[in-house]
């Protein structure tokens, strides 16, 4: 048995495919068959059943994906660190973000850590959760960040941060800037939201049928930073997270308040292949973001206390 095995049926398990393992790991179907075959033979059991959809792990081969993913694990685990021993925090880490984050705590993550740690090469990529999640299993990023949480063979997951949504408006809607609202309590909103395809979108429908509110209109927009210039030139509203408009609070731009009763949370998780811990240079990355996301939350809470006070009973 050796490494290449190990990894070409990892592929296989998370793939449920020959012929998607085999693109994945850039070889022949007929050779990466092969492997499969020989492992069988080596270990004396079967690990797949093969259907006419694909194939399927049996229970041997349940428990033995189990040990390779441990065993990928350890090699790269001390292929990182003997890097780290010879030259420090260095390398390149491939990020996929969602426009919120984009938007919000990057700039601030990315001046502290590019500072910090000048050899790591970062490439980065903006998408929403669905199309990061499809990225991270095809292996195209390293890391990513989601707003719904995980269960899917090969990924890995780990809650980053808790925030919480706003609506925003344009300056001229008539309300008073960080004073908590009702949305129940607004005149029919004319809201652009997130297309269906996006976690966020499914966060904030679910947040209007358990507060009973029916939008007069709704706008599907994928485009962030399209959203609001469009609700500041305009008597239309938006739901997003803290983290994209914390730095548009200025009078005359932006209208932006708190939602309560019910307050509209979520969390962001951060997704990686199981099969590929973190390196070095990505666990401080992590770190770093992490940070801004908490000092954000602490940001907004403290704009908004006095406000909160002084909400409707």
């Amino acid at each position: 048995m050796d490494l290449r095995q190990i990894t070409h049926f990892v592929a296989v398990y998370e793939e449920g495919s020959f012929s998607q393992a085999a693109r994945r790991e850039n070889c022949t179907q007929p050779g990466l068959s092969v492997q499969i075959r020989n492992l069988e033979e080596q270990l004396a059991i079967s690990l797949f059943n093969r259907t006419p959809r694909g194939v399927e792990a049996t229970v041997a081969g349940k428990r033995f994906y189990e040990h390779c993913v441990a065993i990928l694990n350890r090699v790269e685990t001390a292929r990182q660190q003997m890097a780290e021993l010879a030259g420090g925090v260095t390398g390149t880490i491939r990020i996929g973000m969602p426009p919120s984050i984009s938007r919000g705590a990057l700039p601030a993550t990315l001046t502290r850590f590019t500072r910090d740690f000048p050899f790591v090469e970062l490439r980065l990529s903006e998408a929403y959760g669905g199309t990061l999640t499809d990225w991270i299993a095809a292996g195209e990023i390293d890391i990513g960040v989601v707003t719904r949480p995980l269960d899917q063979d090969g990924l890995s997951q780990q809650l980053l941060s808790h925030q919480q949504l706003a609506l925003v408006s344009g300056p001229h809607c008539g309300r008073v800037p960080l004073k908590p609202v009702r949305i129940a309590d607004l005149a029919p909103l004319k809201l652009v939201l997130s297309s269906r395809r996006h976690a966020m979108r499914d966060i904030v429908d679910a947040y209007l049928q358990r507060a009973g509110v029916t939008p007069a209109a709704i706008i599907d927009s994928d485009g962030l930073n399209t959203t609001l210039e469009f609700v500041r030139r305009s008597d239309w509203s938006t739901i997003t997270p803290v983290t994209s408009i914390i730095e548009d609070l200025d009078p005359g731009r932006l209208c932006v308040n708190p939602i309560t009763r019910p307050r509209v949370d979520f969390d962001y998780f951060l997704i990686r292949p199981t099969r590929a811990p973190l390196t070095a240079a990505a666990e401080r990355f992590v770190a770093y973001l992490t940070e801004e996301l908490d000092t954000i939350s602490l940001r907004w809470r403290d704009l908004t206390r006095q406000s909160t006070s002084q909400a409707l009973p």
